[in-house]
C-alpha cells in the first residue's frame, strides 16, 4: 500500500476543495443548517462565576454549543463533563495562535482539544507590521492546520478590523495571511468586524468558499448590547443577514454560527435574544 505523504495529503484536500467551487456543493435543501453556539466571552463576566447555570440558560435558549475563551484553570476533562451535563457541544476555543498552535506547545494545545471535545481552535488578532509578516504567520498557521487533521480538529484565524484596513500594494492583509497557507487552515469570518471595514460579506465569503467551520456573526458596531437587526448607534448599516445566510446555505463545512454580543457581558439575554432571532430564519 502506497504511503499518503503530507504533500499528497494536502494535494487531495485542496483539489476536493476545488471540485465543490466548481459546482460539486450540495444544495440548499439538502444541507442541514449550521449549528448555533455562543461565544463565552460575550458573558465573561458572569460565566465561570457560575458555568453550569449560564450553560443551562444557553442551551433552554436554543443554543447547541458554546465557544470558548479560556478555562479558568479547568482540565480538559472538567470541560468535556460541564458540557455533556447540560448537552450542549463544543464548537471551538480561542487561543493565542502565536504560543499556542506552534513549536512544542502545538501538540499540548491539540490533546487538550481532543480530550475536552472541542472542535476546532481559532487564533484571533494576529496583528503584523509587514506583508511577509502576514505570509509567514498564514504559512505558521497552515502548518498547525495540517497538524491538527489527524485529531479531526480544524485550526483557523478569526477576522479583525486590521485584516482589512492594512494593504500591501492594494492586497489585504487578510489576503497575505492566505496566499501561502496550507488549504486546510479555515477562516473565521466575524461579520462586524469585516463588514464594518465596507468589506462586501458574501463576496469575502465566496471568494474562500467552503474554508468556514463556523462564522462569527456580530452586528455592525458601534452597538450599546449587539442585538442582530438593531442599528448602530452612529446610524450605520445593520449586517446584510438575509444575505449572509442565503449565501451561506450553499456552503459546504460550515458546522457552526457563532454568536458574539460583547456589550453586556454581565448579562445573558443578548446572547438568548440572537439566538432567537436566529431561530426565527434558520429554523
Amino acid at each position: 500500500m502506497k504511503t499518503i505523504t503530507r504533500r499528497d495529503f494536502v494535494a487531495m484536500s485542496a483539489l476536493t476543495a476545488s471540485a465543490f467551487m466548481a459546482g460539486g456543493c450540495i444544495t440548499a435543501a439538502a444541507k442541514k443548517r449550521p449549528q448555533i453556539a455562543a461565544q463565552l466571552y460575550s458573558i465573561y463576566k458572569i460565566f465561570w462565576k457560575e458555568p453550569e447555570k449560564c450553560l443551562a440558560q444557553l442551551k433552554a435558549g436554543g443554543y447547541e454549543g458554546v465557544e470558548f475563551a479560556g478555562y479558568e484553570n479547568h482540565t480538559a476533562k472538567d470541560i468535556r463533563k460541564l458540557l455533556a451535563d447540560v448537552g450542549l457541544k463544543a464548537a471551538g476555543t480561542h487561543v493565542n495562535g502565536d504560543i499556542e498552535l506552534v513549536g512544542d506547545n502545538l501538540k499540548r494545545t491539540l490533546d487538550f482539544c481532543a480530550e475536552a471535545g472541542i472542535e476546532s481552535v481559532t487564533t484571533p488578532h494576529a496583528k503584523r507590521d509587514s506583508a511577509d509578516a502576514y505570509r509567514a504567520f498564514g504559512h505558521a498557521m497552515g502548518l498547525a492546520a495540517e497538524a491538527a487533521a489527524s485529531y479531526g480538529i480544524k485550526v483557523g484565524v478569526h477576522s479583525t478590523y486590521h485584516h482589512f484596513t492594512t494593504k500591501y500594494g492594494g492586497v489585504t492583509a487578510w489576503d497575505m495571511i492566505y496566499s501561502e497557507a496550507s488549504p486546510l487552515l479555515q477562516q473565521q469570518i466575524d461579520t462586524a468586524n469585516t463588514f464594518h471595514t465596507g468589506e462586501n460579506l458574501v463576496a469575502l465569503l465566496k471568494k474562500y468558499r467552503n474554508r468556514h467551520h463556523s462564522i462569527h456573526l456580530k452586528e455592525n458596531v458601534p452597538t450599546v448590547a449587539g442585538i442582530f437587526g438593531e442599528r448602530p448607534t452612529d446610524g450605520g448599516p445593520v449586517v446584510p443577514w438575509d444575505e449572509v445566510f442565503s449565501y451561506m446555505a450553499t456552503e459546504t463545512g460550515c458546522e457552526w454560527y457563532i454568536v458574539e454580543a460583547e456589550g453586556k457581558p454581565a448579562s445573558l439575554e443578548p446572547c438568548l435574544v440572537n439566538c432567537r432571532f436566529l431561530l426565527d430564519r434558520l429554523g
